[in-house]
């Protein structure tokens, strides 16, 4: 008996560790990974980005983490930084706030251990639910309470995916087909020399719908891997680095063209992939092209060409 009873009292201290543990809505991961993304835009270290705003490193460390919810003045002066529009992460940000409030049903906010997170003490049973037994747990009406809250979390994920999606304040104002649900058609913002020194994502160079493709590549000690990208629809070449060291730099250079660059700031930098400023090329020019990581003050440089 004393067995059992230790053995249940196990479980039910599993149970509420397992409950007790914050799990960030899906709303406030993507705001965080659309931060970092604007962040590596910007080309400033988390040093930088705090001399520049009012918020510290450390703050702005938790807010590209996901684990605290940035002012909203924050995402607007990242966007300014960036060089962005403020629609779509502004957009972003008001579902996780509301996510992170508890008003969108999906907060962070954990049960107690005994099964919290249900309707509080008083209030009516759910529908079609016979109440328990005197003394006994409610587990029943808890279970069906999770469930439907469970349900309209997905609910607001889903509508607030939608509203980003869709182009609910992205800006992407020349889609064409505005009818359609779709915005995936829309096209590039600039072409050829007026994409020198601009980001590929953002002007829409290079994006899910029409992802660019891949020239030549490097691998490094480390696992670090530099790609020559090109894009059709806008007549440019960039380099990308995939885990990168913290000081790394990676270049690309055509012909009429200043070298563009990026380096590797810090952790999210070596976590994720950074790209350079995108330059104009002709592909009669390819051979002409050239990609180099600058490790450690030694460059290891290669060329665009068939077979390189």
């Amino acid at each position: 008996m004393n067995q059992e009873k230790q053995t249940q009292g196990a479980r039910s201290q599993g149970a509420g560790e397992t409950e007790g543990r914050a799990v960030r809505p899906a709303q406030c991961e993507r705001l965080a990974r659309t931060l970092r993304e604007l962040r590596s835009a910007t080309g400033l270290s988390l040093a930088a980005l705090a001399a520049r705003t009012p918020y510290s490193k450390s703050s702005w460390e938790r807010y590209l983490n996901g684990k605290a919810l940035p002012p909203r003045q924050a995402v607007e002066q990242l966007c300014r930084l960036a060089g962005e529009r403020q629609d779509r992460p502004l957009a972003l940000w008001e579902l996780a706030e509301s996510a992170w409030s508890g008003r969108s049903g999906v907060g962070p906010a954990v049960g107690d251990g005994t099964g919290g997170g249900g309707a509080a003490p008083g209030s009516a049973a759910p529908a079609g639910v016979p109440p328990a037994p005197p003394g006994l747990p409610d587990r029943r009406h808890h279970f069906v309470r999770r469930v439907a809250g469970a349900l309209a979390g997905c609910a607001v994920v889903a509508a607030g995916v939608l509203m980003v999606t869709w182009g609910f304040g992205s800006g992407d104002s020349d889609a064409k087909g505005a009818a359609s649900p779709s915005r995936s058609a829309a096209g590039p913002t600039c072409f050829g020399d007026a994409c020198t020194g601009r980001n590929p994502e953002s002007t829409g160079c290079s994006n899910a719908a029409h992802p660019a493709g891949t020239l030549a590549e490097r691998r490094f000690d480390g696992g670090t891997v530099v790609k020559v990208r090109r894009s059709v629809r806008c007549g440019t070449v960039w380099a990308r680095i995939d885990r990168g060291r913290e000081g790394d730099r990676v270049e690309i250079t055509a012909p009429g063209i200043e070298p563009q660059q990026s380096e590797v700031r810090d952790r999210f930098d070596e976590e994720g992939s950074l790209s350079t400023p995108m330059a104009a090329a002709n592909p009669r020019l390819f051979p002409e092209v050239e990609s180099c990581l600058v490790r450690d003050g030694a460059r290891h440089c290669f060329p665009v060409a068939p077979g390189s």
